[in-house]
């Protein structure tokens, strides 16, 4: 029982590696800073928010990298479901780009897709959740993808 545990830990922590699963609902109160690099208030909603992280919105257009993570002033490097931080985004500007914008998804591509929903009994029920959404998203371009 141990072993088996520790075996599907070890999956999981692989799995994670190769891309995070996030959704961020952004907090528009919270803006701290316009540009250079855009600093703003979100909220996890759904899996990992890590530093590096490529980010999309809801219509599957690129944002930008997730360049740092703050919780109450301090730089952190990941962020957890339902934690509120602040996460700047270099090379956009927040009130021309995300202004409408409720929120953001990690950006996978097409075999990380496949991989986690081969791997789909390490995942949560939230992270699973979240996959499904991306992948929505992602079939508003492309009716195929990742099928």
């Amino acid at each position: 029982e141990f072993r088996k545990e520790k075996e599907n830990e070890i999956k999981r922590n692989k799995l994670m590696k190769l891309a995070s699963l996030c959704k961020l609902k952004i907090l528009p109160q919270f803006v701290f800073r316009n540009s250079h690099p855009a600093i703003f208030g979100v909220k996890v909603e759904g899996g990992v928010a890590k530093r590096g992280i490529e980010l999309i919105n809801q219509d599957g257009e690129e944002v930008a990298k997730i360049k740092a993570l703050q919780s109450e002033g301090k730089g952190i490097e990941e962020a957890k479901k339902e934690q509120e931080v602040a996460i700047s985004l270099p090379g956009i500007t927040f009130d021309r780009q995300l202004k409408d914008v409720e929120f953001l998804y990690s950006n996978i591509g097409e075999a990380q897709y496949r991989e986690f929903k081969a791997n789909k009994a390490l995942l949560s029920q939230e992270e699973i959740k979240v996959l499904q959404e991306i992948a929505q998203i992602k079939r508003k371009k492309k009716a195929t993808w990742g099928v």
